[in-house]
């Protein structure tokens, strides 16, 4: 694994609308198929795959471990997830790519905005260090320095902050 300084220049702010706030939106390899419009969130302590998405990789849901523990969402409420697989997580482009066996926690919901959103577990097991201002997070890997950026008007796209366009 390099051991590399993991550091953010401001040459790479170059083409991001700053100041902003918009989130860090990725789109990794899961169970190896890519998956678009993963919300990258450095305050959950859960790695969540909606299971509309689970359901579109074709997944079996007997690979799931049943889920003891509610989530608790940010308004308060608990849900019940449907399960917990472990499903082979990787990001980066060849050769600079990470992957990690991750463990998400499935939760029914009907048309979320996101297909999932991973939280310190994976961050933690990527050894990533995420930027949210340069909207780019990089790890280590055995090729050198691996990153990856958010497509910033796509991100406010999908969250209904602002159009593809620019237009507010």
């Amino acid at each position: 694994m390099a051991t590399e300084v993991i550091s953010f220049s401001k040459e790479e702010l170059e083409g991001i609308e700053v100041p902003h706030d918009d989130p860090l939106i990725i789109s990794p390899l899961i169970a190896n198929f890519l998956v678009a419009r993963i919300l990258v969130g450095t305050e959950s302590s859960a790695n969540i795959l909606y299971l509309v998405a689970y359901d579109r990789l074709g997944l079996p849901r007997n690979l799931m471990k049943p889920a003891c523990t509610p989530l608790i969402r940010l308004t308060g409420h608990s849900i019940y997830p449907v399960g917990i697989p472990e499903l082979d997580f990787t990001v980066g482009e060849t050769p600079r790519t990470s992957m990690i066996r991750a463990s998400f926690t499935m939760d029914d919901i009907s048309d979320p905005a996101y297909n999932g959103l991973i939280g310190r577990p994976i961050l933690t097991a990527l050894r990533a260090i995420v930027s949210p201002i340069h909207l780019k997070m990089k790890f280590p890997t055995t090729g050198g320095l691996g990153e990856v950026t958010s497509d910033q008007k796509r991100a406010r796209f999908v969250t209904n902050y602002q159009s593809p366009e620019g237009h507010r």
